[in-house]
């Protein structure tokens, strides 16, 4: 494996409690070459106000900071972005990013030193953005479950608005835009959340709102039809028994099944391939946006779902791989460890009546998160602590990795994107494990997560 890329993702933050150079020198001991970084700083909010850090992501209360951030491993922050909007860029929407004025005592100048640290050291530089998340979204552009209704906001991991909504996908190409402007000169921009999120059940059914209706009709799509399965699968979901569970796991494990059943509700498999359109629609928008402002050598990067959630998050690999320069799938177990709960939550509510033990089972089944727990409860799956084994299997990590390989098949490089969230153990088998698939690289998420020991296990393994 030697030569093999590894980037890491950090943060302003990370330079304004450690120091700038403890933070380089401990990310260059791994072996890194590379960083991915934001250009925001930050305080501790007074008592009421700001964001959690780390964040929930639904119910994770027991996530907490490897790396203390001022003496606390979780804490409230207020974040601030250095860098003043390019409001033109965003005369095609009405959405606007916000602003305010840096408060006395933080080092604006912090973004930049990493930079010019960065590339005194011969690194590539990298810069993120979350262009779907855009700030109050009017009712008509948010995502619509079959029923019409909208998401809930403190259900929600990604607060995305509906991608097909021609005022969100203007915002998210501006927002891209301004964001590589901002930062420039940098090696790349890497987008997250550009697809539909799978954190719920639910959110495979999103989004069959207006703006998706008509966006696939637009695209060649039979949108009533869509509409139809996508609403039969859904009522489906909300009137299970036993034997109907049955069958869903059945269905998951018999090819022949599956294909029957997709021939006999086509709608399904239309919706499964327009949302696969809309997002490659909207990086190939981006790209072509980057390329007429004169930044055709910024790399665009694909943060996304793993197999088997990336083909109802619409994050198809093979169909990108010609429009992005690098694929990253997301190994985040902490996540993984938490959705047959989450899941499973949703499945008992809308059918009190059935057992939680089978719910769970068919769960895993279905969508492919393996255990060794053999009379599960809903107890047992949750975002972990810090020290806590994630139940998912280890050989998880090796064939979803693969199969991101055979579907993109060499035509850009796969760069698993690997969160260092999980105890030391662990995350030394998860390494060992992703050194030796067929990808081109690993990217880190984040410094913040790394102990000591797990950034000298990274240099150790990678290395």
């Amino acid at each position: 494996m030697a030569g093999k890329f590894l980037g890491m993702v950090m943060t302003p933050l990370d330079v304004q409690v450690e120091g700038l150079d403890a933070v380089m020198d401990r990310i260059a001991a791994t072996g890194a070459t590379a960083i991915s970084t934001g250009r925001a700083v930050a305080r501790e909010a007074a008592s009421g106000a700001g964001h959690r850090a780390p964040p929930l992501d639904i119910d994770g209360y027991a996530r907490v900071f490897d790396r203390p951030v001022w003496g606390k491993r979780e804490l409230m922050l207020e974040s601030f972005t250095v860098d003043r909007p390019n409001m033109a860029m965003y005369d095609s929407t009405p959405y606007k990013p916000g602003w305010r004025d840096l408060p006395p005592g933080i080092d604006a100048e912090t973004p930049d030193r990493i930079v010019e640290d960065a590339r005194r050291r011969g690194w590539e530089v990298y810069v993120g953005a979350s262009p779907l998340a855009v700030p109050g979204p009017a009712p008509d552009d948010q995502m619509r479950w079959p029923d019409g209704s909208a998401p809930d906001p403190a259900r929600r991991v990604a607060r995305q608005g509906c991608p097909s909504a021609p005022d969100v996908r203007a915002y998210a190409v501006a927002r891209v835009l301004d964001t590589v402007r901002a930062a420039a000169p940098v090696d790349g921009v890497c987008l997250d959340w550009l697809e539909y999120t799978t954190y719920l059940l639910e959110d495979h059914f999103a989004c069959v709102g207006p703006h998706s209706l008509r966006h696939a009709e637009e695209l060649g799509y039979d949108a009533g039809r869509i509409a139809r399965d996508v609403t039969a699968l859904w009522d489906w979901l909300h009137r299970l028994d036993g034997a109907a569970l049955e069958h869903a796991v059945a269905v998951s494990a018999g090819p022949s099944r599956l294909v029957d059943l997709l021939l006999r509700h086509p709608g399904w498999h239309d919706f499964l391939s327009f949302k696969r359109d809309v997002v490659r629609g909207l990086y190939a928008e981006i790209r072509s946006a980057l390329d007429e402002h004169g930044y055709g050598d910024v790399k665009l990067v694909a943060n996304g779902w793993a197999p088997p959630f990336n083909r109802s998050s619409g994050m198809d690999y093979a169909a990108l791989s010609t429009t992005v320069q690098v694929v990253r799938p997301k190994m985040y177990t902490f996540h993984w460890s938490a959705m047959p709960r989450w899941y499973g939550e949703t499945l008992l509510n809308w059918n009190p009546d059935l057992g939680e033990g089978a719910v769970i089972k068919a769960v895993k089944r279905c969508f492919d998160l393996p255990d060794d727990n053999d009379t599960p409860t809903l107890a047992d799956y949750h975002i972990p602590g810090p020290d806590e084994e994630h139940p998912v299997h280890a050989r998880t990590f090796r064939d979803r990795v693969q199969e991101v390989a055979r579907q993109v098949d060499g035509r850009c490089p796969v760069m698993p994107l690997a969160h260092g969230y999980r105890p030391a153990a662990q995350w030394k088998r998860k390494l060992a494990i992703l050194r030796d698939c067929d990808i081109e690289g690993l990217w880190v998420q984040r410094y913040c997560y790394l102990s000591d020991e797990k950034l000298g296990i990274l240099g150790d393994v990678w290395r």
